[in-house]
């Protein structure tokens, strides 16, 4: 059996253990891999944050956000889709002269742990590569969709030559409420040298339809950026963030 087939076993038996015993495997199961295996989910930054979006560009509310990031004088990282990107080049191109740190999602909101090892590096290094002729920057980091990875596509990202970035904290912007709530929830899982997921629209689950929501997410963003500078926190690119301050890592794998 391989080292990553024994990794993989032993992650997987903690789901036979009780919450607290699986916490308590989980800590030591990252202690020990998650400096080799693990993916980014956050810096040893005692001052920055970093609040990510997925799933743009989008027409509506891409140039709004970049105004309000722009007045504000905020870099932030962009996790965009190809066929956003192919349909709205000039949102693309908008993010970059805006400064802003541009990362993969993918070509579509597939997953990719659906794909056997091969198909899944061609598929990444391919996305990769179409996104750097587009933006005239290298990408280095990925997130895949719904968070969902395994050993197999966690490796094929590597392949590709990039790293997976996942989040400590989920905004869950996904959920229908009102923005109060969202930026509520946002802050009581966000710490220092955090990485919060938002979404600057909801692409659809390749299996069923996306989530509707109807709050402001300009506004939400404005809200959000006032509560951490409160906070006295800088908010940050990813790659600024763990450049700075180093990598948080973690064992992230989920279906």
């Amino acid at each position: 059996m391989s080292g990553k087939d024994v990794l993989s076993t032993l992650w997987n038996a903690t789901d036979r253990l009780t919450p607290q015993a699986r916490g308590q495997a989980k800590i030591v199961v990252n202690s020990v891999a998650a400096p080799f295996l693990g993916s980014i989910n956050g810096a040893g930054s005692a001052g920055q944050v970093s609040i990510t979006f997925d799933d743009g560009p989008e027409p509506t509310v891409t140039p709004q956000l970049l105004e309000l990031l722009r007045e504000r004088g905020v870099k932030l990282t962009f996790f965009v889709l190809l066929t956003q990107c192919r349909r709205y080049p000039e949102l693309l191109q908008a993010i970059v002269a805006d400064g802003h740190e541009i990362a993969l999602h993918g070509v579509d909101h597939r997953r990719i742990t659906e794909l056997p090892y091969g198909l899944a590096v061609d598929y990444l290094a391919g996305a990769k590569r179409e996104l750097e002729e587009l933006t005239g920057q290298r990408i280095d980091l990925y997130r895949p969709p719904f968070g969902s990875q395994s050993l197999s596509s966690w490796s094929a990202v590597r392949k590709a030559g990039m790293q997976v970035v996942a989040w400590s904290c989920d905004g869950a912007d996904w959920v229908d409420r009102d923005v109060d709530s969202v930026v509520t929830d946002s802050m009581a899982r966000l710490s220092s040298g955090g990485i919060l997921l938002l979404h600057e629209r909801l692409e659809p689950d390749p299996k069923r339809d996306a989530p509707k929501t109807s709050f402001d997410r300009v506004d939400m963003t404005f809200r959000l950026l006032d509560q951490v500078s409160a906070k006295g926190w800088t908010p940050t690119t990813v790659g600024n963030m763990v450049a700075e301050s180093g990598a948080r890592r973690t064992m992230w794998f989920r279906p």
